[in-house]
């Protein structure tokens, strides 16, 4: 699957739709589970492609999470 933190789409690509995952903790290992989420949601939804993903990392005390959001697309 491709994924690009770039917003452009190749020629012929179709969005699906944002696809969301988010995981305890803050580190290499959560990185790669949200990805392995995120990549899974997008492949049930077809997608062969994610664009524009987007990561965010919240340290407070109490809750520690890793979330990534992009935009699902599928070549036509």
């Amino acid at each position: 699957m491709r994924v690009s933190t770039l917003n452009v789409l190749a020629p012929g690509d179709v969005e699906l739709g944002v696809v969301y995952a988010s995981v305890e903790g803050v580190n290499d290992d959560s990185y790669e589970k949200c990805l392995k989420e995120l990549v899974h949601k997008a492949e049930a939804l077809g997608a062969t492609a994610l664009v524009a993903m987007q990561l965010v990392q919240s340290q407070f005390q109490w809750n520690r999470r890793t979330s990534l959001m992009a935009t699902a697309v599928k070549r036509k």
